[in-house]
């Protein structure tokens, strides 16, 4: 019986990955998963990674999200997008990378609020291997800081007060090259491409603050 379970685990995540509807095994019954885009992708929400294969390939226009609901009505949410295709990511979120190669992201943070919050502010720094552009941003001013020999990056998005509806946030993001001119990475190992995304913001009196997952990279 379990030889047969796990057989017809392997014929479902087969079909998963052939773009055809996806399944997942849960105490006892099998449970249709909502459609996905066209590649693969994992979604972190707070500690936890799950990771989804409908395709055959994990290569090209991956992606990685962080989302953090509030109640009663504020979403906070960061995704980092594959944009060269010598990144993969593996099955537990983590992004791979050759080391001596130019690799690219879009990174999104957007925020969704249905009540006025006021003292609205984002931060979070990246990695020494990364540099960071402004692409677009829909509401505020973004504020960059240089740190170290290395120029490293920090953000600061001010948002403000009253805030209410959505606000977007879009970053290119690309691994640097250092200070003896050496593109990075330079060696093996796990990086973090940023610490995590942090929203501050107050409701009356009251200050709140709320953080997403850093998203990692391996360079090999």
């Amino acid at each position: 019986m379990k030889g047969y379970l796990v057989f017809l685990l392997f014929l479902v995540i087969l079909v998963s990955c052939l773009g055809i509807d996806m399944y997942r095994y849960d105490r006892g019954q099998w449970i249709k998963l909502p459609a996905l885009n066209e590649y693969g992708s994992v979604e972190t929400i707070g500690e936890e990674t799950r990771g989804y294969c409908n395709k055959s390939v994990w290569d090209i226009g991956v992606s990685v999200s962080a989302s953090i609901e509030t109640p009663p009505n504020l979403r906070f949410s960061k995704q980092a997008v594959a944009v060269t295709p010598n990144i993969e990511i593996l099955p537990d979120g983590t992004f791979r990378v050759p080391n001596n190669q130019y690799a690219e992201w879009q990174v999104t943070i957007q925020l969704i609020s249905d009540s006025p919050i006021d003292n609205v502010v984002v931060e979070d720094n990246f990695g020494g291997e990364f540099g960071v552009e402004l692409i677009s941003v829909s509401k505020g001013a973004v504020e960059f800081n240089y740190s170290g020999a290395t120029k490293k990056v920090s953000i600061k998005w001010i948002i403000g007060d009253d805030f209410s509806n959505t606000a977007t946030l879009i970053l290119k993001v690309y691994t640097d090259k250092n200070p003896a001119n050496k593109q990075e990475f330079t060696s093996r190992g796990s990086y973090s491409l940023n610490s995590g995304a942090v929203l501050k913001y107050r409701i009356g009196n009251t200050g709140y603050s709320i953080k997403t997952p850093s998203i990692k990279v391996r360079a090999q």
